[in-house]
């Protein structure tokens, strides 16, 4: 299934849940579909409009990438998740930054609170998955690693979406590992309409079991926790994006997600 919220463009401020199938839009009370609509009639929301946090694994802050670390655990940093906004809005682009880049991650919606939780249970407690892209200062990302600790840099915002697909909808590009479920879905991400990058997820370092079980293990995962892997895409130097830039990522089988940068 593909989970969604969503408004009416004739009714806006109502917000309304349910799944899409077939390029419509079916809106659900529970587990009954009580309403269709089309995709032109709807405004998409967040999927996930209340994540308790945002956990960041990024490939290249991993053990055995960065010299020096020998945990086996995957690393990880918090986010801000309440600057996270919907589908195709238009965020700021501020005036103090100099340079500023967009990264692409998969995430995994945690569907249950937990703590603890064994490796082989791990995949158990993932609702869906969906996509992030995050803005990041590029600047003060560089002032970061020097200091050895990420934070302010991405916290500049980005969006989530559009929809929470459930791990029954990616059975066909499943890759069984000995660390639970991972697939192979090709990212391809694009300013302006023009190909920048392109990446496969099978190439990220950890599986989300692995991940989840390893934040749980000093503190609870909560049920809306956001559970992010990337960037999706290696591109061969930082996408910086100017006022007016328009981004969007595709991921096979999970749709696309796409955001525009202010002008002013």
């Amino acid at each position: 299934m593909k989970l969604c919220r969503f408004e009416l463009k004739a009714e806006p401020g109502v917000i309304r849940s349910g799944m899409v199938y077939s390029g419509k839009i079916y809106e659900t009370s529970g587990a009954e579909a009580i309403a269709v609509h089309e995709a032109e009639d709807v405004r998409p929301l967040m999927p996930i409009p209340n994540a308790p946090s945002l956990r960041i694994f990024r490939s290249d802050l991993q053990p055995g990438i960065i010299p020096g670390m020998d945990s086996e655990d995957p690393n990880y940093f918090y986010a801000n998740p309440t600057a996270l906004a919907g589908a195709s809005q238009i965020l700021n682009h501020p005036a103090t930054l100099s340079e500023m880049s967009v990264e692409p991650y998969l995430a995994a919606v945690v569907v249950t609170d937990g703590y603890q939780i064994d490796l082989e249970m791990a995949d158990d407690v993932i609702l869906g998955f969906t996509m992030i892209l995050l803005l990041v200062s590029h600047t003060a990302e560089r002032e970061e690693r020097r200091m050895g600790i990420i934070g302010r840099s991405h916290d500049l915002g980005g969006v989530l979406g559009p929809v929470v697909t459930t791990p029954d909808e990616l059975e066909e590009s499943l890759l069984e590992t000995d660390t639970g479920r991972a697939y192979g879905l090709e990212a391809i991400l694009r300013v302006n309409g023009v190909e920048r990058a392109r990446g496969n997820t099978e190439n990220l370092p950890f599986s989300f079991a692995q991940a989840i079980s390893s934040a749980s293990h000093n503190t609870p995962v909560r049920a809306g926790d956001l559970i992010a892997f990337g960037p999706l895409v290696d591109p061969e130097e930082p996408i910086l994006l100017d006022p007016g830039d328009e981004v969007q990522l595709a991921v096979e089988k999970l749709g696309a997600l796409s955001l525009k940068i202010s002008r002013s």
